[in-house]
C-alpha cells in the first residue's frame, strides 16, 4: 500500500508539474513562441522523463526544472537553446 501511496504521490507532482511547465509554454501561454504555440502535453512529459531519468540534481519541480525541460524539448525540436 505504501509503495502504490508514493507512486500516486509521484505522478501527482509530475502531473502538476507538467501542467506548470504548460503555463509558460503551452500554447498561447506567454512563452509559447518557443514552441511555435503548439507544445503538448506529450511532449512535455517525455522531457520530464528524460530529466527524471538523468537527474545530476534533485527534481524540485521549479522553475530551474522548468527550464531544464524546456532546454530538452527545444534541442528534440533541433531548436537553438543559447539566446533564450
Amino acid at each position: 500500500m505504501r509503495k502504490q501511496k508514493q507512486a500516486f504521490e509521484t505522478y501527482q507532482t509530475v502531473q502538476t508539474f507538467i501542467d506548470y511547465v504548460l503555463s509558460f509554454y503551452g500554447p498561447q501561454q506567454i512563452y509559447g513562441e518557443y514552441f511555435d504555440h503548439n507544445l503538448k502535453r506529450e511532449e512535455v512529459l517525455e522531457a520530464v522523463k528524460l530529466r527524471l531519468e538523468n537527474e545530476t540534481t534533485p527534481f524540485d519541480g521549479d522553475s530551474v526544472d522548468r527550464e531544464i525541460v524546456r532546454d530538452l524539448m527545444l534541442k528534440k525540436r533541433g531548436k537553438p537553446v543559447s539566446g533564450i
